[in-house]
């Protein structure tokens, strides 16, 4: 019996990731959330990448209000960037 219960209500670290990125963009039902927060209780990994990822979701909002970066890059710095990237990787 208890084992049937923790097997319904605990999620693998996959799942539960793929709770914590889904919850940032939708809500989650009522089953979803409380295994996630039955998981995030017992795995101090899964909370880390918790933390990580609602950091990293507040960044990315904050900087869609303000212009990060107002770039524009040549066919040229393309094909170079790409040229030096393949030279990295083959060392």
């Amino acid at each position: 019996m208890l084992k049937e219960f923790i097997h319904i209500f605990t999620l693998s670290c996959k799942q539960a990731t793929y709770l914590i990125e889904k919850r940032i963009h939708v809500p989650l039902s009522v089953t979803e959330r409380m295994r996630l927060a039955i998981h995030l209780s017992l795995c101090r990994l899964c909370r880390a990448y918790n933390t990580k990822a609602v950091f990293l979701d507040r960044l990315m909002k904050r900087g869609r209000k303000k212009e990060v970066c107002n770039c524009r890059f040549g066919k040229e710095e393309v094909e170079q960037f790409k040229m030096d990237i393949k030279e990295k990787i083959n060392g």
